[in-house]
């Protein structure tokens, strides 16, 4: 019986030290720590990505890993997750970071030891080559996946609308498309050109699906630039055949569908940059108020009612519509003269999208109001324009409107009230007093100064009250918010983001980097202020999951654009190989992106 009391011990005695070595803060399984780095692959071409595992074993919960520089490779984490083990008595522990690895450019490199810092002990990997080369293809035949873009005009005018498209053609299923299609704010303005196609081709005899989206640009300088590669990042699903001879339960099911799985393969296709020329418009034939309209033109000019009486009002409405920069039109004056008083209202623009092209129709309103009556007249409204189809310069009228003003049928009357006829009063004739009031009437200053002197002694002795209650609050509230900044790292993160950027920010502006290490580090501040505003640990997230983070913490919709679209401004100038930086207007502009992710 003695001996079973002392087994009953012995076992809850275990079962209590299990449990704490389960959930007890130590963090180290045993002496045997290992770090260790692999790859999926350490050979492949410019469009694939490496997976880079991690591993480190022998303790639980460890410290974040640092990475070596990857300057050659975007970064990219894509979770991590841990196991535990128990072999023979003994716990084993092991967590393992993943990441994407995207090659930036061909070459022959080496991924550098990844380190981990434990309670002072140094731990690190051994180093991998990576061995990145181009495409083995001389064609696009019969290639899975591959992309083009094109433009429409390859030497435009300026203001010339160019279609830039770009399309994808693949022969399997495609999923997570992501796509970056960046072009120089210094040289061109963008109008979306709606949704994307997706269709069916035969080339070649072999059958693609192809996406397709386009983009109007609108040159606004003279002289060579260059649209930078367009980059397609996307996940390829392939189905393989599964082996029968290893799944005993295949055999059980006729449909082909259970004899096969998926595998997804993740690829990013860089295209090549389109250089252009852009022209001058011919001084020849150029009319002397020109409004840099270039396209195919048409006005119109109507009018709300054509009678109306003298002083009434009425509505007149220009309409100018076309395929190109239609929202550049102007329309400021009508140069109507002194016969009626024009109040112009804002102007409203609708694009329309006519083929592959963006048009639209801008609509200008005028209420008018005639000084005179009898017939009058509103002359046509001229518009110059160029078209780039004919090389020539081109005028438009809009018709003119004839106006009958009838006088007006009623007449305003003034309406005068004259006072009464006051009862004349006698020359000799004396004030007498009727009542008086019950209260005391004050006819004397110094009655006055006494109730200013009784209202200043109130506010002193209530400001005399007030003021200890509002030291008290102000240093409680001071006291309050060392402690928080003190204890709580999440609330001092938050505090000190915007400050932090901006003094980073003062610093980048005064730099003297080379165009593509300013925007890594102007990317790198925007992301370390969101990682501190929303408490997240490291920096290497996309634009994409800043959209996500973001779209978790209820940030509004246009903000979160904004950054987004920062972002990704950032990555298509940070990996073009071609640059036209703008470092003060990327600075301003960030600057005022930070302002209002803080209101």
């Amino acid at each position: 019986m003695q001996n079973h009391s002392q087994k009953k011990i012995e076992y809850w005695l275990a079962i209590q030290v299990f449990i704490i070595i389960i959930f007890s803060p130590i963090n180290a399984f045993s002496s045997n720590i290992q770090l260790s780095t692999s790859v999926d692959k350490n050979k492949l071409t410019i469009e694939d990505s490496i997976e880079l595992s991690v591993i480190i074993s022998g303790v639980r919960n460890p410290p974040s890993p640092n990475l070596p520089q990857l300057s050659n490779f975007i970064v990219r984490p894509t979770g991590s997750h841990s196991s535990t083990q128990i072999i023979n008595s003994q716990i084993l522990a092991s967590v393992t970071h993943k990441y994407l690895l995207i090659p930036k450019k061909e070459g022959e490199f080496k991924i550098g030891p990844v380190v981990m810092n434990l309670s002072g002990s140094i731990y690190q990997s051994l180093p991998i080559s990576i061995s990145i080369k181009k495409p083995n293809i001389n064609s696009n035949t019969n290639r899975t996946v591959y992309t083009e873009t094109s433009v429409s005009k390859a030497t435009p005018y300026m203001y010339e609308q160019i279609v830039y498209t770009f399309k994808l053609f693949r022969k399997t299923k495609a999923i997570n498309l992501n796509l970056s299609m960046p072009y120089d704010e210094f040289f061109f303005r963008k109008e979306d050109l709606g949704k994307s196609k997706r269709y069916s081709k035969i080339i070649n005899g072999i059958a693609y699906d192809v996406d397709e989206i386009s983009i109007a640009l609108f040159p606004t300088k003279i002289g060579k630039s260059i649209i930078p590669p367009s980059i397609m990042e996307l996940d390829l699903v392939n189905r393989t055949q599964r082996n029968l001879r290893r799944d005993p339960f295949a055999r059980f099911f006729n449909d082909p569908f259970f004899d096969r799985t998926t595998q997804s393969k993740h690829k990013i296709l860089s295209t090549k940059p389109i250089k252009l020329k852009t022209k001058p418009l011919p001084t020849k034939g150029k009319p002397k108020h020109f409004q840099n309209l270039v396209g195919q033109f048409a006005i119109t000019a109507s009018i709300g009612k054509e009678n109306l009486d003298a002083g009434d009002t009425t509505t007149l409405t220009i309409t100018v519509s076309g395929i190109g920069n239609v929202m550049d039109v102007r329309i400021t004056s009508l140069n109507l003269g002194d016969q009626f008083k024009v109040y112009p209202d804002q102007p409203l623009f609708k694009k329309t999208i006519h083929g592959n092209q963006v048009g639209g129709e801008k609509v200008f309103k005028f209420a008018i109001v005639p000084f005179s009556t009898g017939r009058q007249l509103i002359p046509s409204i001229s518009l110059d324009y160029f078209d780039p189809d004919t090389n020539k310069y081109n005028a438009i009228s809009s018709n003119s409107i004839n106006l009958s003003i009838k006088p007006s049928v009623n007449t305003e009357k003034l309406n005068l009230i004259q006072p009464k006829t006051a009862l004349h009063q006698k020359n000799n004739s004396t004030v007498s007093i009727l009542a008086r009031d019950i209260l005391p009437i004050h006819t004397r200053l110094e009655d006055f100064e006494s109730d200013t002197l009784v209202k200043n002694q109130q506010i002193i002795y209530i400001f005399g009250v007030l003021l200890p209650v509002l030291i008290y609050l102000i240093a409680a509230g001071y006291i309050r918010y060392n402690h928080q900044m003190n204890e709580d790292i999440s609330y001092s993160r938050r505090q000190v983001a915007h400050r932090k950027a901006m003094q980073k920010l003062d610093q980048l502006s005064t730099s003297t980097l080379r165009s593509k290490d300013f925007v890594r580090e102007l990317s790198q501040i925007v992301r370390e202020y969101i990682g501190d505003k929303l408490n997240l640990q490291g920096t290497a997230f996309t634009a994409k999951e800043v959209e996500e983070k973001l779209n978790k913490n209820t940030f509004a919709r246009d903000k979160i654009s904004s950054v987004k679209n920062l972002l990704e401004k950032c990555e298509s100038l940070q990996y073009s190989p071609f640059v036209t930086l703008n470092e003060n207007s990327l600075i301003e502009e960030t600057t005022k992106l930070l302002v209002k992710l803080e209101k």
